[in-house]
C-alpha cells in the first residue's frame, strides 16, 4: 500500500501504552532463534505454502519466522497456544503500538499490508464493539433472504451459459451484494470492480479504497442528518463523537474485509464440493449439512490463512519459546487446521478469533449465513455442477486462502 490509503493510518504513540523498549535503547537484538528462521514471504513461500506450514509446525507450536524485509516474528500454530494468545489480552495485545520494532519499520513497510484490522481496532475494542452492535440488529431471516436474492440473481445470469468461473462470476458477487446493502449503498451501488480491487493488494487497491471511503463518508453525513434502520445509522448513533471519516473507515473495513473473506470461504467450499472426495460425497449423500460442510472447509482451507497479529505485553513463555515484551505474533490459522482436533467448540474460537478482542460477535454469523446460502443455492440451482480442466487456480500466498479461479460446467437452462 502507499500514501493516501485509507487503511494506512498509523496512530501516534499513546502515553497510556508503555513502550516495549525504552526509546533510548533502540530495537532489541534479534533472537538467536531467528537466525535461520523460515521466511513467510518470497517466491519460495508462495510456491509451496503447505510445505512452509509443515516446516514451521516441525519447529513446534510456536516457531520463529521472518516477515517481509527479514522482520522477526513468532508463528503460532498450536491450537492450545492460539487460544492462549487470543483469549488473554492482558498478555497478548492487539495494540500495534506495543511493537518493539516500530523504529525499524517505516510507514510503507510491506509488513503493514497484513495489519489492517489490528491497526484499525487496536486495543480499546470500542470500534469493533460498535460494528458488532450495528450488525447484531440485522435479523437472521432478513440476512438469509438478502443473500438468497443475491445468489439467485447471479445464478439467473449464469444459468443459460452452461459454464462459469465460480470465483469471478459467483463467489465474489454474492457477498459483495449483501455487504453493499448492509453498508447502506444498495440504492447506488459502487462498481463491483472497485469492491473486488479494494479487497486485494494490486495497483488498483488504493484508488478503489479511496473512492469507496469518500462514498461512505458522504453516506455517514447523510445518516447523521436523516437516520434510517440500517447498520450505518446505528454505527453513527453509537459513535457520536467520531469524525465521519473514521466511521466511514469502519464501514469500509466491513465492506472490503467482509466481502473478501466471505467470497474466499464460498470459493473454497465450492472447490471442495466439486472435488468429489469424502466431505463432498457426504454432502451429496445428505450425511452432512451445508453449514457443517462449511465448518469443515475452515479446517481444510481457511480463507484467512495467517493473521497479524498480537504483541506481547510482557516477557513470557509460550509453546516452549521465550517471548519478549513487544514481540509480534502471527496467528497461523491454516497451519493450525492441518491436524487440530476438529470439535464444534474449537472451530469458532480459532478461525473467527477467541476472547474479547476477537471478531465482532455477529461477524461469524453474518459470514456463515451468506456463505451457506450461496453454496446451497449453487448446488441446488446449477444442475450437474462439475469442475472442468484446468481446474482451480490457487492463489500463491501464505496469507489469503481462496482460489483466484474455479472453472465449472453445469446443465444450461433458459433464463
Amino acid at each position: 500500500m502507499s500514501a493516501g490509503d485509507p487503511f494506512r493510518r498509523r496512530e501516534a504513540a499513546d502515553p497510556r501504552v508503555p513502550a516495549a523498549v525504552p526509546a533510548s535503547s533502540g530495537p532489541p537484538p534479534p533472537s538467536p532463534d531467528h537466525a535461520a528462521a523460515p521466511r513467510l514471504y518470497g517466491p519460495g513461500a508462495r510456491r509451496d505454502v503447505p510445505g512452509l506450514y509443515a516446516r514451521l509446525r516441525a519447529l513446534g507450536p510456536v516457531a520463529p519466522v521472518l516477515l517481509e524485509g527479514g522482520v522477526p516474528a513468532w508463528f503460532v500454530s498450536g491450537v492450545r497456544e492460539l487460544r492462549q494468545v487470543m483469549g488473554r489480552p492482558e498478555w497478548f495485545s492487539r495494540d500495534h503500538r506495543r511493537w518493539n520494532l516500530w523504529d525499524r519499520v517505516g510507514p510503507d513497510h510491506p509488513v503493514l499490508e497484513h495489519m489492517t484490522v489490528t491497526v484499525l481496532f487496536g486495543e480499546g475494542g470500542g470500534r469493533a464493539d460498535a460494528i458488532g452492535e450495528a450488525l447484531a440488529a440485522v435479523e437472521a431471516i432478513d440476512l438469509r433472504d438478502l443473500a438468497l436474492r443475491a445468489a439467485r440473481e447471479r445464478i439467473d445470469v449464469l444459468a443459460e451459459a452452461g459454464g462459469a468461473d465460480l470465483v469471478a462470476d459467483y463467489a465474489r458477487h454474492v457477498p459483495a451484494r449483501v455487504f453493499t446493502r448492509l453498508c447502506g449503498l444498495a440504492n447506488d451501488p459502487p462498481p463491483a470492480a472497485d469492491l473486488f480491487a479494494a479487497a486485494g493488494t494490486g495497483p488498483g487497491a488504493v484508488p478503489a479504497r479511496r473512492r469507496l471511503h469518500a462514498r461512505l463518508t458522504e453516506l455517514v453525513l447523510d445518516r447523521r442528518r436523516l437516520p434510517r434502520a440500517d447498520p450505518p445509522s446505528r454505527l453513527a448513533a453509537h459513535r457520536t463523537r467520531a469524525d465521519p471519516e473514521e466511521i466511514a473507515l469502519d464501514l469500509l473495513l466491513m465492506l472490503v474485509h467482509g466481502q473478501g473473506t466471505t467470497a474466499d470461504w464460498i470459493a473454497n467450499a465450492l472447490r471442495l464440493a466439486l472435488a468429489g472426495d469424502g466431505p463432498a460425497a457426504a454432502l451429496a449423500a445428505g450425511r452432512t449439512t451445508v453449514p457443517e460442510f462449511l465448518e469443515d472447509t475452515l479446517w481444510r482451507d481457511t480463507p484467512a490463512r495467517n493473521t497479524v497479529g498480537r504483541w506481547a505485553v510482557q516477557d513470557c513463555d509460550l509453546g516452549g519459546r521465550r517471548i519478549r515484551r513487544g514481540d509480534l505474533l502471527v496467528l497461523g490459522l491454516a497451519a493450525a487446521g492441518c491436524d487440530a482436533p476438529r470439535t464444534a467448540r474449537e472451530r469458532p474460537r480459532i478461525f473467527f478469533g477467541h476472547g474479547e478482542r476477537g471478531c465482532p460477535h455477529p461477524a461469524p454469523r453474518v459470514a456463515a449465513t451468506i456463505a451457506a446460502t450461496a453454496v446451497e443455492a449453487a448446488l441446488e440451482n446449477l444442475p450437474d455442477l462439475r469442475a472442468v480442466p484446468p481446474g482451480p487456480d490457487r492463489r500463491p500466498s501464505p496469507w489469503a486462502g481462496g482460489p483466484d479461479r474455479l472453472p465449472a460446467a453445469f446443465a444450461p437452462r433458459p433464463r
